[in-house]
């Protein structure tokens, strides 16, 4: 009684997981570029593109401007300590 009821406590399970799982993908998608979807996929790909290369270039300006602020940091820093080596 009880290897039955194990037994039927397993099938019902392996059933529950295949009947929980996602169903299979249809294969109607397509690499038509032509259609509207495709079209804005495009366009959004070549805006993506533009987009990334704006931000590197921000990137790269910020960057720069604050090495030059680190510079001059430490250019105030060293003509702060000769100042007051002088004073000595």
């Amino acid at each position: 009684m009880r290897v039955r009821f194990a037994g039927t406590l397993i099938v019902i399970g392996m059933v529950s997981l295949t009947a929980c799982s996602s169903p299979p993908r249809p294969k109607t998608r397509s690499g038509n570029a032509d259609t509207p979807a495709g079209k804005l996929g495009q366009a959004a790909y070549k805006a993506s593109v533009k987009i990334g290369e704006a931000g590197k270039t921000i990137g790269q300006k910020l960057n720069t401007a604050a090495h030059n602020a680190h510079a001059g940091w430490n250019e105030a820093a060293r003509k702060d300590q000769s100042e007051d080596q002088k004073k000595k």
